[in-house]
C-alpha cells in the first residue's frame, strides 16, 4: 500500500512537472504572448478565388491590423481590425477581441498534458531528438489533440505540431493539421531595413472533408505574429485549385520582447520600436 502510494505521488509530481515545462514552453513560444500590451503588426491579404474550371472568378485584398491587448500568465487578448476591399470598395469591419490561451484554447476549455516517448525528426539533413508531449483539449462542440516535437534551447522550440479536431465525443475527425519547420538559421529582409534578420520556415497542412490547404510561412521572432511572408492555396477534395492567398508585412511596432519568467514585466518600461517612424526619420 506504501508503495503504491509512493508511486501514485511520483506520477502526479511527474504530470505537473510535465504541465508546468509545457505552460512555459507554450507561453514563450507563442507568436504574440512573448510582446507587450501595444505590440501590434499589419498585414496586406491577396486572396484570389478560382472557378471548377481553374478560371480566376474573384478577387479581394485585406488589411488586418492585430494588436496586443493583454498578457497574462494564462492567455493573450488581441484586438483585430479588418478592411476588406472587394470591386473597388472598402469594407471596414467592427474591431474583433480574442482571447486564446497557450495552447490555442478559448474560454471555458480545458487543457490536459501527457508526456510522450523522445522522437526524432530532420530539418535540413540534420536529425534532432526531440521531447514530445501530447495536449488535448476539450470543451464545447469539438476536442482536439496536439503532439508536439520540441527542443527548449533552439530557437524555434517547437519543430513540428500535429493535430486533430474531432467532434465532442471524438467519433467523427473534421479537421487535421501539420505545421513543419523545414529550415532554420536562414536570413530576411524586414520591410526596408537593409540589414536582414534571422528567420525560419515553415510549412503547414490543413486537411477537411472539403479539401487541402498547404500554406509555406517565414517567420521573424522579432515582430510581433512572427509571420512576414506567406503564401498558401487550397485545394477542393477533388484536388481543383480552389484559392490562392498571399500574406505580406506593412508595418509593425513592438516593445522589447518579455523575459521568459516575467509575465508582468517589472523592469524598466521598453521602447517601442515602430518601423514606420524609424522609415520618416531616415528621410
Amino acid at each position: 500500500m506504501v508503495r503504491l502510494g509512493l508511486a501514485l505521488l511520483v506520477a502526479l509530481g511527474a504530470a505537473a512537472a510535465s504541465a508546468a515545462e509545457s505552460d512555459a514552453l507554450l507561453r514563450e513560444s507563442h507568436p504574440w504572448a512573448r510582446f507587450g500590451k501595444g505590440a501590434w503588426r499589419q498585414v496586406r491579404i491577396i486572396t484570389e478565388s478560382f472557378d471548377e474550371d481553374g478560371n480566376p472568378s474573384d478577387a479581394s485584398i485585406t488589411d488586418n491590423k492585430t494588436t496586443v491587448e493583454e498578457v497574462t500568465a494564462d492567455r493573450v487578448t488581441l484586438k483585430v481590425e479588418v478592411t476588406v476591399e472587394l470591386g473597388g470598395q472598402r469594407f471596414a469591419s467592427e474591431p474583433q477581441i480574442v482571447t486564446q490561451g497557450y495552447a490555442g484554447e478559448t474560454v471555458g476549455q480545458t487543457v490536459s498534458v501527457r508526456a510522450l516517448d523522445p522522437q526524432t525528426i530532420t530539418i535540413d539533413g540534420e536529425e534532432i531528438r526531440c521531447e514530445t508531449q501530447q495536449l488535448e483539449i476539450a470543451g464545447g462542440v469539438t476536442r482536439e489533440k496536439t503532439v508536439i516535437n520540441y527542443v527548449v534551447d533552439r530557437t524555434p522550440a517547437i519543430l513540428r505540431r500535429e493535430s486533430t479536431m474531432t467532434n465532442a465525443d471524438g467519433t467523427k475527425t473534421m479537421q487535421q493539421i501539420t505545421s513543419e519547420v523545414r529550415a532554420v538559421d536562414m536570413i530576411r529582409r524586414v520591410l526596408d531595413v537593409l540589414e536582414p534578420k534571422t528567420a525560419y520556415l515553415v510549412r503547414v497542412e490543413q486537411k477537411n472533408d472539403r479539401g487541402t490547404t498547404s500554406t509555406w510561412s517565414w517567420h521573424v521572432t522579432d515582430v510581433p505574429g512572427e509571420i512576414v511572408d506567406e503564401c498558401s492555396k487550397k485545394l477542393d477534395s477533388e484536388g481543383r485549385l480552389v484559392r490562392r492567398t498571399t500574406l505580406e508585412l506593412i508595418d509593425y511596432g513592438s516593445v522589447e520582447s518579455m523575459r521568459s519568467s516575467d509575465v508582468e514585466f517589472s523592469g524598466p518600461q521598453p521602447q517601442y520600436r515602430n518601423r514606420r517612424a524609424r522609415r520618416r526619420a531616415r528621410r
